[in-house]
């Protein structure tokens, strides 16, 4: 039994955290909830017979818990994760980072030193399609040699069912990430471009394309290509369009829990609905950690590389010229 210390409980609560921690009671105990609206925090205290905390050291030092869950944090901006860092037990973090490449780099050495798991939320990561799509790599596909993402600019005004996608820069960082854990190989050049057709509008979008190292094997090229459509339409999916091709087939997948995959003698549309959703995975490998457990896991150096990729692609799109992704 992991004891939990709930910090933030934001505007997802209801309809994703609380029905997933609901089916893991078995391996998960919610100790004690801070929340800035201390009412909220009574009510889901009471219901998880857990104490409300005053405050976020209070909640660090009085109580006993074994990891934390960072749910919402934007109203204190870094604090709580500073604060967080330094208490030597993991912290599943939810929802945007910001963009200050130099405060995480320090939050994640300082971590990494303590060998402290700061996890991050990449929800892309663990979609049933994504999980299925590795295991089809292994037994059917062969390695990603190329991705194309097709996908809108979020609007000011759209609900999102993810935190920390409500933003452009967010929503990017969301989309590279999953491009990088896809190809498992270091970025090396990002090239981005507008291209627009006056007469269709609702074309109008922006490329940017992340090229990796070439493959060992065959010295193809890799990279992936992301299509950002300016204008949503209502036809057009919230849900991006993702086509991967591999050494030995493509697939490809509109939704999070189905995916089309093809290769020389089969073809096959599966349906993923009944496969456990990303939330409850996620929070199977963070409780794995807390334990003691060594499965990988994405950290904030993860979330720094697609910042500084998100950053160059706007700089190649303002230049016009290729930029070149440096490790510091």
């Amino acid at each position: 039994m992991v004891r939990i210390g709930i910090i933030g409980l934001g505007p997802y609560w209801e309809q994703r955290y609380e029905p997933v921690l609901r089916m893991m009671d078995q391996r998960i105990q919610i100790k004690a909830v801070y929340d800035p609206v201390r009412s909220r925090a009574e009510q889901v205290s009471s219901q998880w017979n857990a104490a409300v905390a005053s405050g976020i050291e209070a909640l660090t030092t009085r109580y006993p818990v074994d990891a934390f869950l960072l749910l919402n944090s934007e109203w204190m901006n870094h604090y709580p994760l500073k604060v967080l860092s330094q208490q030597h037990r993991p912290v599943y973090i939810a929802g945007s980072l910001g963009e200050d490449l130099n405060l995480l780099g320090e939050i994640h050495e300082r971590a990494t030193d303590q060998l402290v798991t700061l996890m991050p939320e990449f929800s892309r990561r663990y979609s049933q399609a994504t999980s299925r799509f590795f295991e089809l790599v292994v037994t059917r596909l062969g390695k990603p040699v190329s991705i194309h993402l097709q996908t809108c600019r979020p609007a000011a005004d759209q609900q999102v069912d993810i935190p920390g996608q409500k933003n452009e820069t967010d929503f990017l960082v969301g989309l590279i990430d999953w491009c990088c854990y896809v190809m498992r190989t270091k970025p090396v050049k990002v090239h981005s471009s507008f291209h627009s057709d006056s007469s269709i509008q609702s074309e109008d979008h922006w490329r940017i394309k992340i090229e990796f190292l070439p493959d060992p094997v065959t010295a193809a090229e890799r990279f992936a290509l992301i299509d950002i459509k300016q204008h949503q339409q209502s036809t057009d999916s919230l849900y991006p369009r993702h086509q991967v091709r591999c050494r030995n087939g493509h697939a490809e997948f509109h939704s999070p829990d189905e995916i089309h995959w093809e290769n020389d003698t089969e073809t096959m549309t599966e349906s993923l609905k009944s496969d456990r959703q990303e939330l409850e995975v996620m929070l199977d490998h963070f409780c794995r950690r807390a334990v003691g457990g060594i499965i990988p896991v994405a950290n904030i150096r993860d979330v720094c590389q697609a910042i500084r990729l998100v950053q160059l692609a706007r700089c190649s799109l303002e230049s016009g010229t290729p930029q070149i992704y440096q490790v510091d």
